[in-house]
């Protein structure tokens, strides 16, 4: 067992029930792996102005898929960037036009990200930092329609936020199952379905990266809890789902870690360090 990279979902799977992480634990671990040269790259659906925060100071050691797959970074550094074709956008926008409110629609663009005005929402998750829940309220822009998005903005991920897990799981099925366009649903935890361009996923994210450091799928560790980390647990000879996961996303994975509350991604690296 060699590993040469390991990739970590955030939200419910290396941070904690407070949204937060063992800095000092992990900057030990990092230091291991930078010895080794083993990459840890940060697979979420957030994008860099969360991480930007989450991970300040180590950004130059980290390796990034972010926005689930659409936005790749190596050492902090953009490589590479998809945008969703705006023929997807407007027919999603058709597909939920009675619930872009109700659903919290939110188009996050290059520039800033778009809400209607009517949308009803506030931050209730408890698993954000403030400074990273004030950083997301800032960046989203309020808006009249969708239609007042400027138009030299680029769309590159949609999400909805329904009211639960069990809501979430229906409309997201239904939309897979009805929708004629170039794009699919998944949960990414709390309630929440991330819209994702066809073929643009974590692990396409993370195979762009492999190549990049000539690092085959028996050399990767990956670890998710949701429905966006699915194709990266399959991609991965070394696949962990965490504890708290629902049953589901651990039908994906190889092995099982620890709770996310116990730090079980960071247990599992150290117990690989250990006996390695």
């Amino acid at each position: 067992m060699t590993i040469k990279m390991i990739a970590s979902d955030m939200d419910g799977t290396f941070l904690d029930d407070k949204g937060t992480y063992d800095r000092q634990r992990f900057e030990s671990i990092l230091d291991r792996l930078d010895e080794r040269g083993i990459r840890f790259v940060v697979a979420t659906g957030n994008n860099m102005d969360r991480i930007n925060i989450m991970f300040r100071g180590l950004l130059d050691r980290l390796d990034f898929v972010v926005e689930n797959g659409a936005h790749l970074l190596i050492k902090g550094e953009t490589i590479d960037r998809f945008v969703l074709d705006q023929a997807d956008v407007v027919q999603f926008l058709e597909y939920f036009k009675a619930q872009l409110a109700a659903y919290r629609v939110i188009l996050a663009g290059t520039k800033y990200s778009y809400m209607l005005e009517t949308a009803e929402w506030e931050i209730t998750n408890h698993m954000i930092s403030e400074e990273e829940a004030q950083a997301f309220v800032d960046a989203i822009v309020r808006v009249e329609s969708f239609d007042d998005i400027p138009e030299d903005e680029t769309i590159v991920k949609m999400s909805m936020m329904t009211g639960d897990a069990v809501e979430a799981d229906a409309v997201m099925a239904d939309f897979n199952a009805h929708f004629t366009g170039n794009l699919r649903a998944v949960t990414s935890g709390f309630g929440t379905i991330d819209i994702i361009q066809t073929g643009v996923h974590k692990a396409a994210g993370l195979q762009v990266l492999m190549e990049h450091y000539g690092v085959f799928a028996d050399e990767l560790m990956a670890f998710g809890d949701s429905g966006n980390d699915v194709e990266m647990l399959h991609l991965a000879n070394y696949s962990y789902a965490v504890a708290n996961a629902p049953q589901i996303i651990k039908q994906h994975a190889k092995f099982l870690a620890p709770d996310h509350k116990d730090n079980g991604v960071l247990e599992v690296i150290e117990d690989y360090l250990d006996s390695h």
